[in-house]
């Protein structure tokens, strides 16, 4: 009986293992289909000209967790594998003369980024995530300003705040998504698909497909300035957004990159994710990868762009962007803490 048993555990095993084996093998031969043509530095300096562009950029940190740089980077090719690293889950706010704000991600809520820290400290043998408040309280008022937003891509630390944004807000919130990101997530993003489906105050705006996309909607709001580039490499409904803010200080151009790096050395010396990450955890097309992180750098050593990696908060704060500030308390409120994680998925991604 006992041999028996051995055997038809053993066996369950074996077919689990060739399932998982079986849909990262599929994970990575779909993500080799999201190779779009990339726009040019030129054409992206000439799309940028014009009026109405935002007027400020801040940011919002959802969480921060301290870990070794080895585990966002190759440590075999990492140049500084002895730098401290901070991982940060933030939402960016970008800001028009007229109030109205464009969110780039959402972050976290506090409830799911404590469920989100977990298992990436068991894995990587850093420190516990310092989970904050979500984007909506964080904003307070001034989330009723929000009008629209846009995800780099769908993991749900870049989601999980969208449903507590729409608790927060009286009208309906605008997410302006590629087909990429309607029809051809995978399993590590279709979570954060279901997040923004449940939400019940999303109305999507599907852009259309091209090299460079405005954030443009031809009946409601538009964001003047801000362009959506299809890029693929970390997920296939991965973008990099280019946004033009125009003041008050000397007019800047930012790349917000997402997760195609989590570290700007990645860019700087083109290194890739480790070897497990980038191949089990999250299927990457690394042909791609390599071939954004040339582009991303082609774009801040040639044109002068500003690069803003979203899990690299050392980055971010040299980048010279402040936080997000008003005059709402810090505390955590019961509903941050209950909202939003219901169905999260919330694997470390």
């Amino acid at each position: 009986m006992g041999r028996r048993i051995l055997i038809g555990v053993s066996g369950v095993i074996a077919a689990v293992i060739a399932l998982a084996a079986i849909g990262v093998t599929r994970a990575h031969l779909a993500i080799r289909h999201e190779r779009r043509p990339l726009p040019t530095g030129e054409a992206i300096v000439t799309n940028l000209a014009g009026d109405d562009r935002p007027v400020r950029l801040t940011y919002i940190n959802t969480a921060t967790q301290a870990m070794p740089r080895s585990a966002v980077l190759d440590a075999k090719l990492d140049p500084h594998p002895a730098e401290p690293f901070v991982m940060s889950h933030p939402s960016f706010v970008l800001e028009w003369a007229d109030g109205r704000i464009l969110l780039i991600d959402t972050g976290m809520t506090h409830d799911g980024a404590v469920k989100f820290g977990k298992p990436i400290q068991w894995m990587t043998g850093g420190g516990a995530i310092e989970p904050l408040v979500s984007v909506a309280h964080q904003l307070g008022d001034a989330a009723q300003r929000v009008r629209g937003v846009v995800f780099t891509h769908l993991h749900t630390d870049h989601t999980g705040g969208i449903h507590s944004l729409c608790k927060a807000v009286h009208h309906h919130l605008r997410v302006f998504m590629t087909v990429a990101q309607t029809e051809r997530v995978n399993y590590t993003s279709r979570p954060g698909l279901r997040l923004i489906k449940g939400a019940h105050c999303v109305r999507p705006e599907i852009l259309p497909d091209a090299p460079l996309i405005p954030v443009h909607s031809p009946t409601h709001e538009s964001f003047p300035g801000v362009f959506v580039i299809p890029a693929g490499g970390h997920t296939p409904d991965s973008q990099i957004i280019v946004a033009y803010v125009a003041g008050p200080d000397t007019p800047r151009t930012y790349v917000f990159v997402g997760d195609i790096v989590n570290n700007i050395d990645g860019v700087t010396y083109d290194v890739p994710k480790p070897f497990l990450y980038r191949t089990f955890i999250v299927p990457e097309d690394e042909t791609r990868q390599s071939e954004l992180r040339l582009f991303l750098r082609e774009l801040r050593d040639r044109f002068g762009f500003t690069l803003l990696v979203s899990h690299d908060q050392q980055a971010i704060e040299r980048s010279g962007i402040a936080p997000w500030t008003n005059d709402r308390p810090a505390a955590v409120p019961a509903d941050d803490q209950k909202s939003d994680t219901e169905g999260q998925d919330t694997d470390p991604l």
